[in-house]
This record gives structure tokens, sequence and C-alpha cells, in this order.
């Protein structure tokens, strides 16, 4: 009961600037100890002096991003619910939200992975993979694929406790996995002789360590939610909310793996080299991405809290402090990426064709990375409203309108210059989209505020008011 004390009053009363440190710092090392263990992958295969191997890595990733999108619309959607239900003091509805999401995040990412090992080969095919790398692509994406079920498990219960403003132990979760997967590395690529798939196994076991600590935690009844299958409702209405907001933003990962695949493609018409640069560039320069996204996260049961109390001032400061923040994060990592370029890829690979491309690739990514800040926080805040419309416009906006068209076309008419100037403009653009949407929406709300303090005043308390003033 303390704990759950705790929690609300983080949400409910704690300083702005506090609370988003107390729930943002965890989320945001939890991501940076993701960023790392997906790096250890790619650092440990790139030791194997073997650029197939690294291409192969680099053409599995969206697949294997498009079975988890499968779990992230309950992770993202169910926490969305959970927090605003939370915020309204509905505890009973926020634990059948609870229960809906882990068991059908189990569910989805099962038959998705399923489907994926069946048709394996054709979709490796279908994305790119070449003579040189389906073998390393087929060892590599099969184990990921066996254990993706629980990979989506973990995801789902992550979000469960980021809702309910557990964000430390969703922190000890993650990096316990990732932890592990680490230590695995080596022992499995080198000391095993498993290469490829060995770097994937240690993945795997990590993140079914990760997902027994959630599972230890709620046993241990230390949260609020119950994810319990008593708790668990075939009721329209919760499916209805979970999936108005968990699709839109999965909807977002799932154009966002089909434009890494689609990119892979492009890349591979310019060689395996360009595989494995573009991977490289993308896996190292997701730091900046993974941090600018756990801060989102960590606010958004903040703002789903504060919106569902129907807070706005609480609200809009939330966002505004988290803007700075991210947005000076992301102007630090755009320096250092285009000045250290060369440095970055060489503690990766030491292939000297890779590295030239390398370095063109992250320069230009560079150009835009100040944006993202504003674009994730933004985009965040609308999931944690819960407004589905401007969620999803801003998640087919930055891949499906405007990511994956740049990119056929600017490849087709400048070749690989097109090919590299195609992510910063498609990120260029979604930053305005999201910014307008913000204008209109918080214009509206403060209108509503407005309304609302005008229908207060009533003859009543106007001679009240009067006659205090005598």
């Amino acid at each position: 009961m303390k704990q759950m004390t705790d929690r609300t009053q983080i949400l409910e009363s704690m300083p702005v600037g506090k609370a988003i440190r107390v729930l943002a710092v965890p989320t945001m090392v939890a991501m940076l100890i993701q960023v790392i263990y997906n790096m250890t992958d790619t650092f440990f295969i790139g030791k194997l002096e073997d650029a197939n191997m690294v291409a192969a890595i680099s053409l599995c990733m969206p697949i294997f991003m498009l079975v988890q999108a499968f779990g992230n619309i309950f992770a993202i959607g169910g926490a969305s619910l959970i927090s605003r239900m939370l915020g309204e003091g509905n505890r009973e509805k926020a634990n059948h939200a609870a229960s809906i999401s882990f068991w059908a995040a189990t569910a989805f990412c099962t038959v998705a992975a399923i489907f994926g090992l069946i048709y394996m080969e054709p979709i490796l095919r279908l994305c790119g993979a070449s003579a040189n790398t389906m073998g390393y692509s087929k060892s590599y994406l099969f184990v990921m694929l066996f254990g993706s079920p629980f990979m989506g498990m973990q995801m789902a219960m992550g979000g469960l406790l980021r809702s309910e403003g557990a964000t430390r132990e969703s922190m000890i979760g993650m990096m316990s996995g990732s932890i592990l997967n680490m230590l695995l590395d080596p022992i499995m690529i080198f000391a095993l002789h498993m290469n490829i798939a060995g770097a994937a196994l240690a993945t795997v076991i990590g993140n079914i360590a990760g997902f027994g600590y959630y599972v230890t935690f709620y046993m241990r009844k230390k949260g609020i939610l119950s994810v319990g299958f008593s708790n668990f409702s075939l009721q329209g209405w919760y499916y209805g909310e979970i999936f108005k907001i968990g699709i839109p933003a999965s909807l977002g990962m799932m154009l966002m793996s089909i434009g890494g695949i689609i990119g892979n493609v492009f890349a591979a018409g310019f060689g395996d080299a360009v595989v494995a640069a573009n991977g490289v560039v993308m896996r190292a320069t997701s730091i900046t991405f993974m941090l600018v996204f756990g801060l989102a996260q960590g606010c958004q049961p903040l703002m789903g809290y504060s919106y569902g109390a129907g807070n706005y001032k609480r609200l809009f400061e939330t966002v505004r402090r988290a803007v700075i923040t991210g947005s000076i994060m992301c102007i630090c990592f755009a320096v250092t990426f285009y000045s250290f370029a060369d440095i970055w890829i060489r503690v990766f690979i030491v292939d000297e064709a890779v590295i030239s491309y390398g370095i063109r690739i992250m320069h230009v990514l560079s150009y835009t990375m100040p944006l993202l800040g504003l674009q994730m926080i933004l985009m965040m805040m609308f999931q944690s409203l819960g407004k589905s419309v401007q969620s999803l416009v801003i998640s087919i906006g930055r891949q499906g309108l405007f990511f994956i068209p740049s990119l056929i076309l600017f490849s087709r008419l400048w070749g690989f210059n097109g090919f590299i100037f195609a992510q910063p403009f498609s990120d260029f653009l979604t930053t305005a989209l999201s910014f307008t949407l913000f204008l209109l929406m918080r214009k509206k709300m403060k209108q509503t505020m407005i309304d609302t303090q005008a229908s207060m005043i009533t003859p009543e308390t106007m001679a009240a008011g009067m006659s205090s003033d005598h």
C-alpha cells in the first residue's frame, strides 16, 4: 500500500522537474544498457572480420522488429490506458487492461514468430539477402524468432510497470537481461564457436532472464497492478481503447521495420558493404533515439495521469521540460557523431570500404538528429493522452508518408547520396508535423480550460464574491 501511495504522489503532486528525473532516469538507463547490448552483438561479430555476418544482422533486425511490433500494440496501448485509469482513480479497469495487455501480447508474438519461422527463407530473400548473407541470416533469425514470444512478454511487462510509475523496477528487469546478454556474447560466439547464432542465443537468454524478473515481481505482489488471468476480459471497450493507441504506435514501428527492410534492399543494390555500413551506423546512432525514447517513456505515466486528472497545467509543464532536456541531449550526440564518425565505425569493424560508406551515412544522419527530442516527446504525449488520430498521423507520417517514398525517389534520382538523405528529410517533415498538431491541440485544450472556468462563474458565486469584498 505504501508503494502505491508513493507512486501516486510522484504522478500527482511531486514537482514536475523532480518527477521527470525520478521516472525518466531509470528508463533512460535501461535504454542505454539495451543500446550497449545491441551494439555488443555487432561489436563481437565484427571481430570475426566478416562483413557478410555484420550485414546479416542488419538484414534480420527489421524482421525481428516487425514481430516485436505486435507485442508493442499492447505494451504502449495498455500503458496509455492504465495510466489514464489510475489518474481517474479506477484501479479495477487498470487491472483488466494490464491482464489483457500481457496475455494478448504473448499470443500475438507467438503467432508472428511461427509465421516467420515457416516462411523465413522467402522473407529473407525479399529483404535483400544475397548468396553471401543468406546462410548467416538464417542462422541468426531462426534463434531470434524462436525466442521472440519471451521478448514480447518482457516488453509488455516492462510497459505495464512503467505505466504505474515503477520505472526503477522496469529498468532492473531490462538491465539484468541486457547485462547477461553481454556476458554471454563472447562465450557463445568465441568459446563455443557458435558465431552469429551464438549472438542471437545470448540475446534470447538475456530476454528470458529479464522476463523472469518481472514475473517474480508480480508474484511477490509488489505492483499496483495484477496481470493474473483472473483479470482477463473479452469486453470490447478495453480492446478498443488499447488498439486506438497501440495500433498507431506499433504501426509506426511496423513501418519503421518495413522502411528498414526496403532500406536494406536499396542498400544491397549498392553492395553488401553498404548494407554492413548502414547497419553499423544505425546501431551506433540508435543511442540517441533510444535515450530520448527512454526519456519519453519515463514521462508517459506522468503525462497520462495529469491528463486523466484534468491537470493540463502540469501536463504542459511536463512536455516543456522533457522537450528541452531531449533537445539538448540530441544536439550533443549530433555533434559527437559528426565529429568522430570514423572512430565510432572503427569500433565495430575494420573493413575500409564499410568505414568509408559509414562515415558518409553518419555525417548526413547528424544533420537532423537535434530534432528527435521534440519529435519523440510529442509522439509519446499523443499516445499518453489517448489522441489516436494525431498518434496515427505521426506514426504513418514518419515512415509511410515521408521516409519510404523519399527513399525510393531519392535513391533513383541521386543514387547513394539520395539513399542517405532520405531519413534526415523524413525526420524534418515529421517533426514539423508533430509540432503543428501539438499547437492545434494546445489551443483547443486552453480554450476548454477557459470555457470550464467561465461556466463555474454563476450569479451565486458572483454574489458570494461581492459579499466577501464587503
